[in-house]
């Protein structure tokens, strides 16, 4: 039963509007590297996943093929093209990390959308063909 002092419209309207408002974007400056086996600061994991500031990061409107997992030698190769393609696209200049409607998912990473002069660096992935919108199932990648 809904606490009658709540306005339930009001506090949906303030929870979208701050699910879409972008926090200052991340400056040119900051270097992103491929992850290794040391710290991870500042590094891309792989074509959906990144570290920035120490922050664990999952990419929310994007599913790439896996690295680390792989079901194939050809899943292997395009999630690596991906990985190295969003490395080039978050050091290309300042980016802005946009919250959806979920604030983690379940292993604790930041679920957020990258975004730079208003486009989804997700949407670049897609229509490179290294990425699929994510809709909430996993699929393969082999064929």
């Amino acid at each position: 039963m809904p606490v009658p002092s709540v306005d339930r419209q009001a506090t949906t309207a303030a929870i979208d509007r701050d699910a879409v408002r972008p926090p200052a974007p991340i400056p040119a400056a900051v270097q992103i590297t491929m992850c290794g086996s040391g710290a991870r600061i500042n590094c891309v994991v792989d074509g959906d996943t990144i570290w920035l500031g120490g922050q664990n990061i999952r990419i929310a409107d994007i599913d790439t093929p896996e690295i680390f997992s792989p079901q194939c030698a050809a899943e292997r190769e395009r999630g690596e093209r991906a990985a190295r393609r969003l490395q080039q696209l978050v050091n290309a200049g300042p980016i802005e990390l946009r919250r959806g409607l979920r604030d983690e998912d379940r292993y604790g990473r930041k679920l957020r959308t990258l975004h730079r002069g208003g486009r989804s660096l997700g949407d670049i992935l897609v229509a490179e063909g290294l990425a699929r919108k994510w809709d909430g199932a996993r699929r393969g990648w082999c064929a």
